[in-house]
């Protein structure tokens, strides 16, 4: 019996196999206590699940905490909206979904993957959830929207021109038109869509006309003829047909766009010639040429000089760091910030030791003044910005600074600073194991991690590009991993979703996405990619310290001396 029964438990499982298969989607079997009857194996490549949660018997609850620990953290709600949910209750949220009799919900994930949820709870209290992916169909969908919208927007915009305008397929049927047109030959729409020209047109006028509209489909250069016409109204009309041919081969189409010239012109009254009613003293005069250079200003005449220099902007107000770290990129300047005078002493004191030149310090106005002391103490060019007239001043007054120092400084700035990363990594790499993983590219955003981590106590390695991340973690375990998501590579999300896709539920660990910017898709990236939680810089300790305390349950592993 007991063979009996294992067989048709076997036949069961092919046939489920078999069945998801055929639906091109995950599909998962539970009974009424919350344990998996059968999961497909489809679902491996749907949901970061590690292989082992498929196996019949794990709970419900297990499954979904695998889930949530790969990445799942969003949830729909009944409005439309997306909220961020805890662990447990995230875990909660959908077993109660997995119990209603039916629900479809529909998630994204990443920036371009949807997953379509369709939950079953049978009379029997067996539960049925299909997972497939949608993509395909959200884009086509989208790509539908957006074609529509574009169709709507080109009707309005047509509907609303004030000349006539046609168009015409290649057998010479009307195919759209806009309302001035209907106006200028006097008809509605219904009684021009869909007929050709000599539905309309008088015969010995389509005559001329189809000639003229067979010449510009073979040859498809666009023809202007001036016309002379008289309408159904019986009014005298000048104008200008201007013909174009538009569209593929095979599907070709003859636009007309008339304008009327009456206003501009009148008839000679003895041999009827058409005549201008301009003369040059009435036409105004415009220059569109690009010809004449226009003056360079101070941050364009500097731009190949002070490209790369490093400048350290030093405020306590988060919006005049934000602007002015935006200002200065632009120049293509390595920048860096720090809020209070304390982290200015620690970050020049920590630059000075690893003999890296920091070019120039730009401190906010509403500073103590002591930050323009410390700076000046260690030789570095300072400079006093007013947050309120940022995007007017900061840039000349870089320009400015830049431009009088002397160029020899260039090189052995660089060279001083070109040596910093390899120390730093080189100070990391002598400990075989280590607490933190730091991803970051930037070399002064390295300094400041390090300052950081030995002040905590903790053992760590700097990746400086997200392929040595990767490599990184899998050769030294890290018990945490802070990534930068714009790193050189393979960006902080691949490297995330890498090493998610990578690991296993024993080396499982906490992924910290560090943002430069609050941005709401930057936030659902990172979770999608996997990260467990997203820090912003500028970083300090106490943000550390307190990522560490929820997502380290152990003391440092040993103190730098």
């Amino acid at each position: 019996m007991n063979d009996l029964s294992s067989a048709d438990a076997n036949i069961q499982t092919i046939m489920l196999e078999v069945i998801s298969e055929g639906i091109s989607g995950g599909v998962l079997v539970y009974d009424k206590n919350d344990l998996i009857l059968f999961a497909s194996q489809q679902l491996l490549g749907l949901l970061p699940v590690p292989k082992s949660f498929l196996a019949p018997g794990t709970r419900l609850r297990d499954f979904l905490g695998a889930a949530y620990d790969g990445g799942g953290r969003f949830s729909a709600d009944g409005s439309g909206s997306r909220r961020m949910l805890g662990r447990e209750d995230w875990i909660a949220d959908q077993i109660a979904m997995l119990w209603k009799e039916r629900a479809d919900t529909l998630e994204r994930r990443g920036t371009d993957r949807w997953l379509s949820f369709s939950k079953r709870r049978l009379p029997s209290g067996y539960g049925v959830c299909v997972v497939r992916d949608v993509s395909d169909h959200k884009k086509r969908e989208e790509q539908w929207r957006a074609d529509m919208e574009r169709v709507q927007i080109t009707e309005e915009v047509l509907d609303n021109l004030p000349f006539p305008v046609t168009v015409k397929d290649r057998n010479f049927t009307f195919v759209a038109v806009n309302k001035a047109a209907c106006r200028f030959l006097d008809l509605p729409f219904d009684a021009v869509l869909g007929r050709k020209g000599s539905d309309i047109h008088p015969p010995e006028l389509e005559e001329r006309l189809d000639g003229i509209n067979r010449r510009l489909f073979e040859a498809g250069e666009p023809l202007q003829l001036p016309e002379r016409v008289i309408r159904p109204d019986g009014s005298e009309v000048i104008i200008i047909a201007n013909k174009y041919r538009i569209g593929k081969p095979g599907r070709y189409y003859i636009v007309t766009a008339m304008e009327d010239i009456t206003a501009l012109v009148e008839t000679d009254g003895e041999d009827g010639r058409i005549v201008s009613r301009l003369s040059p003293a009435g036409l105004v005069s415009s220059t569109l040429g690009r010809h004449e250079r226009r003056p360079r200003n101070e941050a364009e005449t500097a731009g190949d000089r002070i490209a790369g220099r490093k400048v350290l902007v030093v405020s306590g107000d988060k919006q005049v760091e934000t602007e002015a770290l935006s200002l200065l990129e632009g120049l293509s300047l390595d920048t860096s910030s720090v809020s209070s005078i304390e982290e200015l002493e620690l970050f020049l004191q920590l630059a000075d030791d690893s003999g890296i030149c920091v070019d120039l310090v730009a401190v906010d106005a509403a500073m103590d003044v002591q930050c323009l002391e410390i700076a000046r103490r260690y030789g570095i060019a300072t400079l006093t910005i007013d947050g309120a007239r940022l995007g007017q001043e900061l840039v000349p007054q870089i320009a400015r600074v830049f431009t009088a120092r002397a160029p020899a400084a260039d090189a052995s700035v660089r060279e001083a600073w070109q040596i910093a990363p390899a120390d730093l990594r080189s100070k990391a790499s002598e400990l075989s194991d280590i607490d933190i993983l730091v991803a970051e590219d930037n070399e002064v955003n390295q300094i400041v991690f390090s300052q950081i981590l030995e002040g905590l106590g903790y053992r760590y390695a700097i990746a400086a590009d997200g392929e040595e991340a990767v490599r990184l973690w899998s050769e030294r375990s890290p018990r945490l991993v802070l990534m930068d998501v714009t790193l050189p590579k393979l960006s902080g999300f691949e490297a995330s979703a890498r090493i998610r896709a990578l690991e296993t539920i024993d080396n499982s660990i906490p992924i910290i996405g560090v943002l430069p910017q609050a941005f709401d898709r930057d936030r659902d990236e990172c979770f999608a990619s996997g990260m467990n939680d997203v820090i912003l810089k500028p970083i300090s300790p106490e943000a550390l310290q307190a990522v560490f305390q929820i997502y380290l349950d152990m003391p440092p592993r040993q103190s730098y001396a």
